[in-house]
């Protein structure tokens, strides 16, 4: 059957998504899932590489006194990041624990299992089980790409979609994008996500903030593209420009595990980035540095809204998880996210008459080539070859490929809003002429206590097609509600 509107649909099957999906359909709300690849592929870190741990001190201790392991260097986080933890996943963590058995395994909770440590792919299992829920529930899961958002005077009343060449469209009361981040973008990540669907977003006139600090793990196999993890290190042997790299082997015993990957960030890679490394692991040699994992910016949002009507953001999406140490906490805000917005979204009155649109032409794909391309740009002018002049040139590059394609008819596909992405991460970069938490400028190595507790804004304008960002505060929040 040909599901041709809803009341919630929810973009991304990752366990933000899913999570958020079960709870609605508790409530008995109509929902529906798009997927961009069949659920049991979808190549998300939260199903494949996740092991879905979750620090044990969030469910046993007062949750008042748990205030350390959102120690932000960044400055950055969102004020609503700890009060929706401490509000929500202790609830939201024990309806999945009637779904999935957890097990403690020293600091953390992981998934009841035989073999009683964290593992990789854990995580899917676990999103496996939510989405069987979901669907016991009456949930529907639609395969296919996202190619338009509806939003017109800034509400939106809908999507469109593309499987297997032909275009859909769903009209609903509310979006949610639980869509991932965009660390894919970047040659030096670990995940393929390149999140042209923010780049979707804010051409629709949505706000993006935050974009422009990651997470960086200190131990990253840069020739595959992963995440290197102790048991890859316990026989490897590294090098730094052909000698025995031993100052990374002592940092392993030095820095506690919450302060890590930071420490090894600032004390020793923001030294190092020109040097080759080399790991010898037992699969062979490969290209050893710090690697993205999570990104930190996302949709602006105020209590997962954001400034466009009836869109909603959950998971990586947000700009929450500007936080040093992400080991064990994704998870536990993501499923606090979603017992917020079950909430939100529960208290929002129904409609009988939704906005119909017409369907538009299926947009072409990304093109891989203009993504490698971006990817060779933005390694010109990262970290210690950063330079206004490179990245004001790769803005300029943007613009002009970006014309190139109005004029050919191709303003609204994939590689447009990839672009529009880029130059907003790329203009973000620019604004903040400092060094702080994982974000580097080879330029400017220090802080700038100015810009403390501050966040960038970004916004494109479709009449001039150009991305502008602001720095803002906290406290003067511009995104809206729209209950």
């Amino acid at each position: 059957m040909t599901i041709t509107s809803t009341s919630v649909v929810i973009v991304g099957t990752g366990i933000a998504g899913a999570w958020l999906a079960y709870r609605l359909a508790q409530r008995g709300i109509e929902t529906v899932v798009i997927s961009s690849e069949p659920v049991e592929n979808t190549p998300a870190v939260s199903r494949q590489w996740a092991a879905s741990v979750i620090n044990r001190r969030l469910v046993q201790d007062d949750p008042d006194s748990t205030a350390d392991l959102f120690e932000d260097a960044s400055t950055t986080q969102h004020p609503e990041l700890q009060p929706l933890v401490r509000r929500y996943f202790r609830p939201e963590f024990a309806e999945l624990s009637q779904i999935v058995d957890f097990m403690p395994f020293h600091f953390a909770l992981i998934p009841r299992h035989a073999v009683p440590v964290p593992r990789l792919g854990a995580g899917n299992e676990v999103v496996t089980a939510v989405l069987d829920k979901f669907i016991s529930l009456g949930g529907k899961i639609i395969e296919g790409r996202v190619t338009h958002l509806n939003v017109a005077d800034g509400v939106c009343r809908g999507l469109q979609f593309e499987r297997n060449g032909e275009p859909h469209k769903l009209l609903c009361e509310a979006l949610v994008l639980a869509s991932g981040g965009f660390s894919g973008l970047f040659a030096d990540s670990m995940t393929n996500n390149t999140g042209s669907l923010l780049g979707t977003f804010a051409r629709c006139g949505g706000t993006l903030a935050n974009l422009e600090f990651f997470k960086r793990f200190a131990f990253g196999d840069l020739t595959r593209r992963r995440l290197l993890y102790p048991q890859d290190l316990e026989e490897a042997h590294l090098y730094r420009d052909g000698e025995r790299a031993t100052w990374l082997y002592n940092a392993q015993t030095c820095y506690p595990p919450e302060k890590f990957d930071l420490e090894v960030f600032q004390t020793y890679w923001s030294r190092n980035f020109g040097v080759p490394h080399t790991a010898e692991l037992a699969s062979g040699s490969v290209s050893l540095g710090p690697i993205r994992g999570f990104s930190m910016g996302g949709i602006a949002h105020h209590q997962g809204v954001s400034n466009l009507s009836n869109v909603f953001a959950t998971g990586e999406a947000r700009h929450d998880l500007a936080v040093d140490y992400t080991t064990s906490l994704p998870w536990a805000c993501y499923l606090a996210s979603g017992g917020m917005l079950c909430d939100v979204l529960s208290q929002r009155s129904r409609t009988d008459c939704l906005q119909d649109f017409p369907l538009k032409p299926v947009p072409r794909a990304l093109n891989v080539s203009l993504l490698s391309e971006v990817r060779r740009h933005l390694a010109n002018f990262q970290d210690q070859r950063f330079s206004e002049k490179g990245a004001l040139q790769f803005i300029a590059w943007c613009r002009e490929v970006r014309k190139q394609m109005h004029c050919d008819g191709q303003q609204d596909d994939e590689d447009f809003d990839l672009l529009i992405l880029a130059e907003a991460y790329t203009q973000s970069a620019l604004v903040r002429t400092e060094s702080r938490g994982y974000f580097f400028r080879a330029d400017f190595p220090c802080t700038n206590s100015i810009m403390s507790n501050q966040y960038t804004c970004a916004r494109y304008d479709i009449a001039t097609d150009r991305v502008d960002v602001d720095m803002v505060v906290h406290d003067k929040e511009l995104s809206k509600s729209h209950y």
